[in-house]
């Protein structure tokens, strides 16, 4: 397998999306999308609840707005890097003759 082979092997969007986020690699999470959302929540819900236990349903409530809106402005960032690399990606192919 040649270099560039190599590249593609190794690319991971987990991957490619940690980098971009964190400046690092991370282990990949083999979890379903909403596996992983489902297992972040409880988690923030449960610590909620242990100091705040007199209303479940408005902290899920508010924390589930707080992660839609987070979801929103991702979603719209990953579409724009998305576009500017496919342009690049564009550029860089050659015509067949």
């Amino acid at each position: 397998m040649d270099y560039i082979e190599q590249i593609f092997a190794r690319a991971e969007l987990q991957q490619i999306c940690s980098f971009l986020l964190y400046g690092a690699e991370r282990e990949l999470d083999t979890r379903s999308y909403r596996e992983r959302e489902e297992a972040a929540l409880r988690h923030v819900i449960g610590r909620l609840q242990a100091r705040l236990p007199e209303d479940e349903d408005e902290l899920s409530n508010l924390v589930c707005a707080y992660g839609a809106a987070c979801q929103d402005v991702y979603m719209e960032i990953g579409l724009q890097v998305g576009a500017k690399l496919a342009v690049q990606a564009c550029g860089n192919l050659t015509p067949r003759v």
